[in-house]
């Protein structure tokens, strides 16, 4: 089938190496939206159209509109403030035979508030930084202070590493902070196939700057012990540390994540395999290729606009 394709947010990093893939693959059609009047993705799509925020009334509408004018197959919310406005609506997407890039509500409810994230892992026997009371002062069992953050955060923003424990407002959790190496994780099932790609990364302003392709087995067992107790569908990025033989995970993004482009030229094809699930074809089984893989992230300058005089 052809497919013609709306792609979100696409001012962003992770649209952005979701367009490239789409049109490298020989996708013949996308509609691409974002809040920004100029966006980088602007050259990537057929149709560009700036919309309003997700929370602002009216999102959905627009977006069940722009899905009937431009005949879209399927349809991939990027940021977690849409896939949290668009989940509860699905079906009327799906009414117009809109076919959702999207987890589902179980996995968005346990991985979306990350105070339900802790509770859902630790009942699946996975290692997790223990939530520390701020009332009771609690003392980390790593003694490398805390990370608070907010409980429905969107990427890094808001976080912050403590030193000790002090108030935190509702919207807030607090952690424990785990020394040791990170490690970004992506993780594919269709109910058949479960399919791992992990990177150590290093950090810059809050996203992974370098990433190194990583065969840690018990990395991947991790993963794919997150992936059963998800029952998995699509696609997850599991963020954890590695600390004295233990796997300790702290975030769960249900969504693509920011590595996309760099495990898809290692043939980790996690947004090809999730349109295939979608249209019912069968998705391969994943093995790493190469020994050793770096990815760095560059930054571009593009020129949108030419106007001639």
């Amino acid at each position: 089938m052809k497919r013609r394709i709306l792609v979100t947010a696409i001012s962003g990093d992770i649209a952005n190496g979701i367009l490239h893939i789409l049109r490298e693959n020989g996708v013949e059609f996308i509609v691409g939206t974002d809040i920004n009047e100029y966006a980088v993705g602007m050259d990537q799509v057929d149709v560009f159209y700036q919309c309003r925020l997700a929370i602002d009334e009216g999102y959905v509408g627009e977006m069940v509109a722009l899905c009937k004018k431009y005949h879209i197959t399927h349809m991939i919310p990027v940021n977690e403030r849409e896939i949290e406005v668009i989940s509860p609506v699905r079906g009327e997407f799906e009414a117009l035979g809109v076919k959702m890039v999207l987890q589902s509500p179980d996995v968005l409810s346990a991985s979306l508030d990350k105070l339900k994230t802790v509770g859902f892992l630790e009942v699946a026997g996975v290692d997790v930084p223990a939530i520390v009371d701020p009332r009771r002062g609690k003392v980390s069992r790593f003694g490398q202070g805390y990370i608070v953050k907010p409980r429905k955060s969107n990427g890094s923003r808001g976080i912050r590493r403590v030193d000790s424990v002090g108030e935190c407002t509702d919207g807030e959790i607090v952690q424990e902070y785990v020394p040791g190496d990170e490690y970004t994780v992506g993780v594919f099932s269709d109910g058949t196939v479960t399919n791992v790609i992990k990177f150590k990364r290093q950090l810059k302003n809050g996203l992974s700057y370098l990433v190194e392709l990583s065969h840690d087995e018990s990395i991947e067992a991790t993963a794919r012990k997150v992936a059963r107790a998800f029952d998995l569908r699509g696609y997850v990025n599991v963020q954890l540390r590695k600390f004295d033989g233990g796997n300790y995970v702290f975030e769960i993004n249900p969504r693509i994540s920011g590595t996309v482009r760099f495990r898809h030229m290692l043939g980790f094809n996690d947004v090809l395999w999730w349109l295939d699930y979608l249209d019912g074809n069968k998705v391969p089984e994943y093995a790493d290729a190469y020994d050793r893989a770096v990815g760095i992230r560059e930054l571009n300058d593009k020129y949108l606009i030419k106007v001639a005089r």
